[in-house]
């Protein structure tokens, strides 16, 4: 009979449909195996470009299509990273912009929204994962504030459209600034209902960010009855006090938007519009 190998193990993972597999799971199964030759075997099949490593102890099993690029879409493995290393997520900003039809341009990035403390970013083949720590997320995100999505290979947790939206607004600059934000919002908004919104989504987005995404849907996309209805939720919890359309840039001589309390030192453009 053959003698059980690492490549011999990795096939069989493959052949039962898994993607992913840990050091840990490997070392289960080769308990009398050293690790030096454990690590050996997979230094192998990482030049083979049949795994890839995407986190210490992590490694992914790349199917056929993508062995020529060396990598996988990170939505096809992100749910088994975030199990791994035990943390909550949702795909964010202009990754959960674009599953819900509002892909202006192929996202340089993929951004992953998961709780303190911070984790650093990685960088594998052509794919870049960035992560924003949400202080108030917990050991579990809240339901309200995602969606299930399934993907090719597996499935990940995707930010609401209404709260992909607020979160574009908050972080304008990791999104590409106002401009490249509004031409999102601007497709983004038939995925999204402002009729009833939860309230553990305004309270997960800081007050400015909600005034800065009404005033852009109201005054730079029409959107006036989302926007009214937005604004009476708003103001039925909230007391608006102004804010900067543009955090950062100076506000001398702008004028004040009565209705959202939003000064208007920038003056963005819809790439989409006529």
């Amino acid at each position: 009979m053959k003698k059980a190998s690492v490549k011999s193990w990795i096939e069989k993972q493959a052949e039962h449909g898994k993607i992913t597999f840990t050091l840990e799971e490997l070392k289960a199964a080769f308990t009398e195996m050293p690790l030096a030759v454990l690590r050996a075997g997979l230094y192998r099949e990482k030049k083979r470009k049949t795994i890839v490593g995407v986190w210490r102890g992590f490694y992914l099993i790349l199917p056929l299509e993508y062995r020529g690029v060396g990598m996988m879409p990170p939505g096809e493995f992100i749910d088994k990273l975030m199990a791994y290393l035990g943390r909550p997520y949702c795909v964010s900003l202009l990754n959960a912009a674009a599953i819900y039809g509002a892909a202006h341009q192929r996202p340089m990035r993929f951004t992953v929204m998961t709780s303190n403390p911070p984790l650093r970013g990685t960088v594998k083949g052509a794919n870049r994962i960035d992560f924003i720590a949400k202080r108030s997320f917990g050991e579990v995100i809240p339901a309200e504030l995602t969606r299930r999505v399934k993907t090719q290979y597996g499935a990940m947790n995707v930010t609401t459209p209404e709260f992909t939206a607020l979160s574009l607004v908050q972080y304008v600059h990791a999104s590409g600034g106002l401009s490249h934000v509004l031409t999102v919002l601007a497709e983004l908004m038939e995925a999204c209902h402002w009729e009833q919104l939860p309230d553990l989504l305004m309270k997960n987005v800081p007050v400015s960010a909600s005034q800065r995404l009404g005033y852009m849907m109201d005054r730079l996309l029409g959107e006036s009855a989302a926007a009214d209805s937005f604004h009476r939720q708003l103001t039925s919890r909230f007391r608006l006090h102004p804010v900067p359309l543009s955090p950062g840039e100076v506000c001398n001589n702008s004028d004040m938007d009565a209705k959202w309390k939003v000064i208007i030192n920038a003056h963005p453009e819809n790439d989409l519009a006529d």
